[in-house]
């Protein structure tokens, strides 16, 4: 009996899952240098589950994504990727701009950083 693939890798998203933890753990320790990193790696990911959710259909799940990635990518100190990021959302998505923009508008208030 064959099973159904999943368009989407399971072990993917626990993998990201698993960094995400260690970014915000490191985050908590202070250590922004590990918590870049791993935020970095979820960013990546976010990128390949968002490509695979579209493939899939699930351009919901596409966006959710794509916004992780973007949030990933400002938390890892990389905000000039994070806003060209949201700004290829706002140009795919105009229907989505208003959590787009309150996205952003979030991580600018509680994670005023810049690249280093």
């Amino acid at each position: 009996m064959a099973t159904a693939r999943s368009p989407v890798s399971d072990m993917l998203m626990t993998v990201k899952s698993q960094e995400l933890q260690r970014g915000m753990l490191a985050e908590m320790r202070n250590d922004h240098t590990g918590a870049a990193r791993h935020f970095l790696a979820v960013a990546h990911l976010e990128l390949v589950l968002a490509d695979d959710y579209m493939q899939a259909g699930q351009a919901d799940l596409a966006l959710r994504s794509h916004l992780s990635a973007a949030s990933c990518f400002w938390r890892a100190y990389h905000s000039d990727q994070a806003r060209a990021l949201f700004a290829t959302l706002l140009q795919q998505y105009p229907m989505q701009a208003p959590i787009i923009r309150q996205t952003l508008a979030e991580l600018e208030r509680d994670y005023p950083k810049t690249d280093e």
